[in-house]
């Protein structure tokens, strides 16, 4: 009987080991996909239809490419207040978490992405998106929208009408190279959401994480 015991006792504390161990794998797995999943990464790509007052900035380089008309807008609007500015600033996010058949973990979502815009280094507009945004594991790259409406005579009223519409150019001309963005996004996972520790800095240059 006493064997008999000792037999069971052992062959329990195998099996409680096996587990534990088997658990430990599973929980360092899953925290490292985890700690892959705060690797999604963004930048901003470019800046596209960009309107002053209106006007297309399309194949536009200087002020010298105004019509008539349009300058007259333009210098109007500038004298009455207001030099409304409208684009679409597409934003590229990036997951770089390898593609594992055997968890979904690395399959995530940004589920907010509040942001504030510096252009050209001053902070102006807030903003942030609709809806969830599917980001892809394997590093796919996913091109996020957001619509922009700032008007640049309230957040440089300092400068003038010159120096106003040569800043509106370099936005279209050069995209986002006189853009930033101050974010905070939030991740869906499929454990939770998961939201960054610290606001990113997003410029055209390089992916942020």
């Amino acid at each position: 009987m006493k064997k008999a015991y000792l037999t069971f006792f052992t062959m329990t504390a195998l099996f409680a080991v096996t587990v534990f161990t088997l658990v430990s794998v599973n929980s360092c797995a899953t925290l490292n996909a985890l700690a892959g999943l705060t690797r999604a990464e963004f930048k901003l790509q470019d800046a596209v239809n960009v309107r002053l007052m209106g006007v297309d900035l399309a194949n536009k380089h200087s002020i010298k490419d105004f019509s008539i008309v349009d300058g007259i807008s333009l210098f109007r609007a500038f004298n009455s207040g207001t030099m409304p500015l409208t684009f679409t600033l597409n934003v590229a996010a990036r997951n770089p978490n390898k593609h594992d058949p055997n968890t979904s973990l690395s399959a995530i979502s940004l589920a907010e992405f509040p942001w504030r815009m510096l252009i050209d280094g001053r902070e102006t507009i807030t903003g942030g998106i609709g809806s969830a945004v599917a980001l892809p594991d394997g590093g796919q790259t996913t091109v996020i929208p957001l619509q922009v409406s700032v008007d640049l005579k309230k957040f440089f009223a300092d400068k003038g009408y010159d120096d106003i519409a040569n800043l509106a150019l370099a936005i279209s001309g050069q995209g986002a190279a006189k853009l930033a963005l101050k974010a905070t996004p939030k991740l869906s996972t499929p454990i939770g959401n998961m939201t960054y520790p610290h606001e990113l800095t997003i410029v055209s240059t390089q992916f942020t994480n």
